[in-house]
């Protein structure tokens, strides 16, 4: 996460990580540059943090050789994510030679709200 600028601009923390069970929670405290008009988290920046969360779970099963890059990434908006601290779930429900396939959940850690849900694939890459 550390070697990620947008990560590092997110205010990032790696909060767990189970190589086993294919799973990270990742929590971010997004500083208001990442707002859009209306006081709210910009769309974009909801779908970097589900993809932050599929792709560092990805990772976490692959051997330390190897990288992902997202194919496709699909991001649902549940309700308005306000300025503050939420944590992302990602996990690989299938890890093949060459594709993963993940979800994510970004949760509003004080309320405990889900504010989106995400899904991909990412080719593995040797």
């Amino acid at each position: 996460i550390d070697s990620n600028p947008l990560a590092i601009a997110l205010k990032s923390t790696l909060v767990r990580g189970d190589r086993d069970q294919g799973v990270v929670d990742i929590s971010f405290d997004p500083p208001d540059q990442f707002l859009q008009g209306t006081g709210v988290l910009q769309g974009g920046i909801i779908s970097a943090m589900l993809d932050f969360g599929m792709a560092f779970a990805t990772l976490a099963t692959l051997p330390s050789h190897a990288s992902c890059a997202s194919v496709n990434l699909t991001s649902s908006f549940i309700r308005p994510a306000p300025p503050g601290i939420y944590t992302v779930t990602g996990l690989v429900d299938r890890c093949g030679k060459t594709l993963a396939f993940t979800q994510a959940r970004l949760v509003n850690t004080t309320t405990g709200a889900l504010v989106a849900t995400g899904t991909s694939s990412l080719a593995v890459l040797a």
